[in-house]
């Protein structure tokens, strides 16, 4: 709710839907009677949309969940209609069970769904029927419907499309004006987009190896629960409205698909329990798992114990709950991240360096333990072999913004404030923050002390900057002359 609203706001009052131009680089639709949204519409939108989500305190920076989801989308989206298509997935900070598809091929994944999960199957069952709305084209079917509306603001389009996808009751207060209510009316998507995602979604789930009987049990519990709860439904209800015809069709296509049982795999299991250890209040946390712990000792219960243990402060409980961990399930990377977490939390800066280049060895490509392992080298004094570290990962990782950050750090840590100002504008860049890059990289020539060949590189970087900002401005001005 505090994310759409946030966006609202930076969208349509720093731009309201009447004026005639965006504040912000976005495409101009020109006249929609005359064409669909294309897929470079899509995906300016949606990374429009993307920089104002990655700037809200709801989206979660856990490197663990993110990169859990990752794998997992990537894998249905390897089996769905476009596997070559452009997916980002990423993890959402709300109780909700939800998630929602933006254009570009973003999908976001509410904590509460993952939590709410009772197995892995469920969980792809709905990453398969966003993919599924994006490999289909839905969204930019819904805007073609809109012919008659050759006024729409981009803006207050972005905002509908976000709020009709997360949740459409908040829509209702998040979208400012008529016009920008009258599209959010029309983005919800129909019956037919929603039939199409189920049947797509179930051949990606089933080829994907997943048990497509996943996707059917989540849809029948969240139908049982909105009738028990009609004013209080699962927000995923509001936003892809069950019907009865809706089920049995599904139901008819399970009944013609083989049953296949699918084991739930370790990564997903400590993930959902990493998600219910940051829920509610931290010593709520700690007693919910203390419970679990001693019912039904499972491994997954005592990684939320850590987790939850590690929010209060008490490393010595999550020290004997990692020892209990060991055993079962220390051989999988969300665990080495933990004994990384744990040093880390205890002030042990290179006993975290030694457990991370431990767990490196073990599980080279796991970014979240790449992440912790420069952080402790920063933390313990060691910004040359981290930025040594860095420059190796970056050599495997380009365009991730984390090693950017990281190596921003590092150089500043060094005394290195010209590199540290380049590597941030490269961060910027990667999350389409371009006017902040071009900031930092003015920064860097305004320092003076890197050699000619580094102010060489920021005099460069800063020239393509600029003339991709005049690119964008030329196309916008061409797309409102149409």
């Amino acid at each position: 709710m505090r994310l759409l609203r946030s966006i609202a706001a930076t969208l349509l009052l720093a731009y309201p839907a009447s004026q005639s131009a965006l504040a912000f680089e976005l495409p101009d639709l020109g006249e929609i009677s005359r064409a669909s949204l294309s897929e470079a519409q899509e995906d300016r939108i949606g990374r429009e949309i993307m920089r104002q989500i990655r700037e809200s305190s709801d989206y979660l920076d856990d490197a663990v969940i993110a990169e859990y989801l990752v794998n997992l989308g990537e894998r249905l989206a390897g089996v769905s209609p476009n596997p070559g298509r452009h997916f980002e997935f990423f993890p959402v900070r709300d109780a909700s069970i939800n998630a929602f598809a933006l254009p570009g091929g973003y999908v976001g994944v509410h904590t509460g769904l993952i939590s709410a999960a009772r197995n892995e199957s469920e969980l792809a069952g709905v990453l398969s029927h966003e993919i599924a709305h994006v490999t289909q084209g839905h969204i930019a079917r819904m805007v073609d419907s809109q012919k008659s509306n050759s006024l729409i603001s981009l803006a207050a389009l972005a905002v509908a499309i976000l709020a009709a996808r997360s949740n459409s009751q908040v829509s209702q207060a998040a979208l400012v004006g008529a016009q920008a209510m009258s599209i959010q009316n029309q983005l919800d998507f129909t019956r037919e987009n929603e039939r199409e995602a189920d049947r797509i979604g179930l051949q990606i789930l089933d080829a994907s190896g997943y048990s497509p009987q996943g996707m059917g049990s989540f849809f029948e519990r969240l139908q049982a629960q909105g009738r028990l709860y009609e004013n209080n439904a699962p927000a995923y209800l509001r936003t892809h409205p069950l019907t009865y015809e809706r089920i049995a069709d599904m139901q008819n296509r399970l009944g013609n698909m083989s049953y296949r049982q699918h084991a739930d795999s370790p990564e997903f299991l400590l993930v959902r329990a990493r998600v219910q250890a940051a829920e509610g209040e931290a010593r709520d946390a700690v007693a919910v798992f203390e419970a679990r712990v001693h019912e039904n000792p499972a491994p997954a219960a005592w990684y939320g114990l850590l987790q939850a243990s590690l929010r209060v402060g008490n490393t010595k409980r999550a020290e004997q709950a990692l020892a209990k961990l060991d055993g079962a399930m220390g051989g999988f990377p969300p665990v080495a991240v933990a004994r990384v977490e744990l040093a880390l939390a205890r002030g042990q800066a290179e006993e975290a360096v030694r457990l991370a280049r431990d767990g490196l060895v073990r599980h080279a490509a796991y970014r979240p333990l790449a992440y912790l392992h420069a952080r402790a080298l920063l933390r313990a004094n060691r910004a040359k072999d981290a930025l040594a570290f860095l420059n190796e990962q970056q050599r495997t990782w380009p365009s991730d913004v984390h090693f950017h950050v990281l190596r921003a750090e590092s150089h500043s840590a060094l005394g290195q404030a010209t590199e540290a100002h380049l590597a941030q504008a490269e961060a910027y860049v990667l999350s389409d923050r371009i006017a902040a890059a071009i900031e930092q990289l003015r920064m860097a020539q305004r320092t003076g002390k890197a050699d000619f060949y580094t102010l060489s590189i920021v005099d460069a970087r800063l020239r393509d900057l600029r003339e991709r900002q005049r690119r964008d401005s030329a196309a916008e001005a061409g797309g409102k002359a149409k």
